[in-house]
């Protein structure tokens, strides 16, 4: 039974909705309820809802934490809903069915997902997209130090040439350099690099 049927019969009978303070024993969040005892040591109650439609995926659901204080509303003697939560163990909402949008969130992990793209973010400072199966993004700063630390050593370059290094022609003896030849470095610098170059500002890490 949906909830808009049991509100339906319980508004055609005129019961009086009741609730219950109870505490949580057992969460089954694929069929997304739960098993609780009241406070009022009153027998334990099975299979209360956790949300509207028990045959829809998509929704919001929120699931307590076992042990959680939850305030349970009754509809009928067979149909019950926890409508207050005292702590939540994880959330998920749902949007759609076709490529659906979802956000579950959790004690130390949040995943955002839109059809088959996912965002992941935990509390060790991690942000994944799509599985990161590409590894890590890359440090701007870092990239740019260490090509400008190429730019400078090839702008700096020189070669210096040993003392008889060098054959020179035009004599009846052979003969070479006397002293050392220093190549000054190149006159045609390359221009060092500015994250500006390269950078995607629509998206960080």
């Amino acid at each position: 039974m949906t909830l808009q049927e049991a509100l339906k019969r319980l508004t055609d009978s005129g019961a009086e909705l009741y609730c219950k303070i109870c505490t949580v024993d057992d969460i089954n969040k694929d069929a997304r309820t739960i098993d609780v005892s009241p406070l009022d040591e009153s027998a334990p109650i099975l299979g209360v809802n956790l949300q509207a439609n028990q045959d829809e995926t998509d929704g919001f659901v929120a699931f307590p934490k076992k042990g959680a204080h939850v305030v349970v509303a009754f509809l009928s003697d067979a149909t019950a809903v926890a409508v207050v939560f005292g702590a939540v163990e994880s959330v998920i909402w749902t949007i759609g069915e076709d490529k659906p949008v979802e956000i579950t969130a959790e004690k130390s992990n949040l995943k955002i997902s839109i059809g088959d793209t996912t965002i992941e973010a935990d509390d060790q400072k991690q942000i994944k997209f799509n599985g990161g199966e590409n590894d890590g993004l890359v440090i701007i700063k870092n990239l740019t130090d260490k090509i400008n630390e190429l730019v400078d050593a090839f702008n700096n370059h020189t070669h210096l040439l040993a003392s008889g290094a060098v054959a020179v022609a035009g004599s009846p003896a052979a003969q070479s350099n006397p002293a050392p030849i220093n190549i000054p470095a190149i006159t045609s610098k390359a221009t060092k690099l500015n994250k500006s170059d390269y950078e995607n500002t629509k998206i960080k890490h």
